[in-house]
């Protein structure tokens, strides 16, 4: 009976890990998508930009346009990276959930399996 109950705490003690690793899966698809998109924009983005400047012959709306440009590619950089870190942080409190729960539930599971051995021993010692 001790057996089962040990086999038991284990496999429920690996649960949160799993939980862990699935939820850091996801994590990186989230953040590998978001970098594909951003590339993809970026690299189309930077097509669109040069088309435009070889069409314009004026040296000040070249000028103008660059300067749009580079204004327009910070503000897309520093979107991707807020919504890059919002992601980890959502990932890092999720984690944290996931270790507290993980936490109690071993405690209590701990103390049950104490509990039960404890009265085991004193049926033993009462039989003998």
């Amino acid at each position: 009976m001790m057996y089962e109950d040990f086999v038991k705490m284990a496999q429920d003690s690996l649960k949160p890990a799993m939980k862990l690793a699935e939820n850091n899966t996801a994590l990186a698809v989230k953040l590998l998508q978001s970098q594909s998109d951003n590339a993809t924009q970026l690299l189309q983005g930077n097509l669109d930009h040069v088309k435009a400047l070889m069409e314009t012959k004026d040296l000040n709306a070249v000028v103008e346009m660059q300067q749009k440009y580079v204004e327009a590619l910070n503000d897309k950089l520093v979107t991707a990276a807020k919504e890059n870190t919002a992601a980890i942080e959502a990932a890092v409190a999720e984690a944290g959930k996931i270790f507290e729960g993980s936490l109690a539930d071993v405690q209590a599971q701990a103390k049950k399996t104490v509990e039960k051995i404890e009265k085991e021993m004193k049926a033993g010692k009462k039989a003998a």
